[in-house]
């Protein structure tokens, strides 16, 4: 297992690693004074003692796990004499995380806290170039952004309690397509769509707001039931000779009922070709 030593301008990476898995810390300073922080996978931290010698750092050192998610980031110190954590406190700050670090001992007691700068105002301000959808399909994110940007200008013409309704809408808008939640942002985006129409504020009347909205989600489960489609006709391919006659036929009619839009019906008829799949196994 590799650890990797952590930089200040890395400190952003170093959360989004705690927000796919628990991870191990430690953090001593080196011969020259400057911080020396590591990371790695799992949750063994006091491995990580012979690297920090290694690459340079001695006693007094930190040590713990960690975990985070969009909110904050929970470090669980089981070794961290307080100058030390002072030190890992500040070099953290160095690297502007966007969350909020919560630093515990290793029976649960708030030992420390550090928030981000400018966490209102950053809140606020959020907008679709914030969006950073690392891992999740450019092709589904994109009309979200599409939206967000036309809808980013309108919000600031809502009346004051509203705008900022509207703006935490949107800030939580984009935590959920950067965290792969496209089906809660999307109902969002909709949410704050109908608000700006319903105000006047928009070209758009809500009826319109709404059928524009429907269309682009339709629009997103029917990519999603042609790929659906595509893996089963795959399957089918590989059935015994009777059946995949009559599967392929079964398929090409589903693929009929993709193309009039029909998204119950392609899904009903697909239903039935995965059960008759699973009877040949």
């Amino acid at each position: 297992m590799s650890a990797d030593r952590i930089q200040c301008d890395e400190v952003k990476g170093m959360v989004r690693e705690g927000s796919k898995k628990r991870m191990s810390f430690g953090f001593c300073l080196d011969q020259l004074k400057d911080p020396l922080l590591m990371i790695q996978p799992g949750a063994k931290p006091e491995t990580l003692r012979n690297p920090l010698k290694q690459a340079g750092g001695k006693p007094p050192m930190a040590w713990g796990t960690y975990v985070a998610d969009s909110e904050q980031m929970e470090m669980i110190c089981e070794q961290a004499p307080n100058a030390v954590l002072q030190q890992l406190k500040r070099f953290l700050k160095a690297g502007k995380p966007k969350v909020n670090v919560l630093f515990y001992d290793d029976g649960g007691n708030l030992l420390d806290s550090l928030k981000p700068e400018n966490t209102d105002k950053s809140r606020k301000n959020l907008d679709a170039r914030d969006i950073e959808a690392h891992g999740i399909d450019a092709k589904a994110v994109l009309p979200l952004k599409r939206r967000l940007k036309r809808i980013g200008s309108r919000i600031g013409l809502a009346p004051g309690p509203l705008e900022l309704k509207l703006k935490r809408a949107m800030a939580r808008t984009i935590r959920h397509i950067n965290e792969g939640r496209l089906q809660e942002a999307e109902t969002l985006v909709l949410v704050i769509e109908r608000a700006i129409a319903a105000l006047g504020k928009d070209r758009e009347d809500e009826a319109a707001t709404m059928r524009r909205g429907q269309r682009e989600s339709d629009q997103r489960s029917l990519g999603a039931q042609v790929k659906r489609a595509q893996a089963l006709q795959a399957h089918v391919a590989r059935a015994p000779g009777p059946a995949r006659d009559r599967l392929t036929r079964a398929v090409h009619v589903a693929a009929r009922l993709l193309k009039q839009r029909d998204l119950n019906g392609a899904r009903d008829a697909m239903d039935k070709i995965e059960k008759a799949l699973a009877t040949l196994v």
